[in-house]
């Protein structure tokens, strides 16, 4: 599935984990778990699923910038990219992924074959 993005990055230092209590609904989580696939070049984020956690890249880049697990409907906690190359202060990227949850969480059709 994401084996054909070839230039996916991972975190290169170690994230910031930020916890929270974010609920959702079972249709929200669905939506997530299936993954955003950007279609575009206005679409700045690629996310999918894999072993249990969500990861969330910047699309033009690979750089991963955030990642999380789902329990029972909730999102605990989320780490962070605290690597070089991003620019913004820790409450921003807070703010940031809290922007992203429900643009990830609509439903959408991938075409990950």
């Amino acid at each position: 599935m994401i084996n054909k993005f070839k230039n996916l990055k991972f975190f290169e230092n170690e994230p910031l984990v930020h916890h929270l209590n974010y609920t959702l609904t079972e249709t929200e989580v669905k939506n997530i778990l299936n993954g955003w696939l950007p279609l575009c070049m206005e679409d700045k984020w690629l996310s999918y699923s894999e072993e249990g956690y969500v990861y969330v890249h910047r699309s033009w880049t690979g750089h991963l910038m955030y990642k999380f697990a789902i329990r029972n409907n909730v999102i605990n906690s989320v780490e962070i990219a605290m690597d070089d190359f991003v620019d913004m202060t820790n409450e921003r990227k807070i703010e940031v992924f809290l922007s992203l949850l429900p643009h990830l969480s609509k439903e959408h059709s991938n075409d990950w074959s």
